[in-house]
């Protein structure tokens, strides 16, 4: 499949709201993931479940709190990595 930042941030959010955190119904993509209760094993959690999915990896050293920010901002470092800046 060829990932775009779109389906990369739903399948971040769906694996955020169904399998890590409890989230607020109005938690979005653009929402605070640190807020809402993403620890470093929630991270890890979520790592493991993109790379699962979807076959990517990301290295450790991407993983800053600006990447980690929200949804979009993750969907955009994986999609970064694995197709250039």
């Amino acid at each position: 499949m060829d990932w775009t930042i779109a389906s990369l941030t739903q399948l971040i959010l769906e694996t955020v709201q169904n399998d890590l955190l409890q989230v607020a119904p109005d938690f979005g993509p653009g929402s605070n993931l640190i807020e809402a209760g993403l620890d470093s094993l929630a991270v890890t959690q979520l790592m493991l479940a993109i790379e699962e999915k979807t076959g990517l990896w990301v290295d450790e050293s991407q993983l800053t709190p600006e990447n980690l920010l929200s949804c979009a901002s993750l969907a955009s470092c994986v999609h970064s990595e694995i197709n250039g800046p």
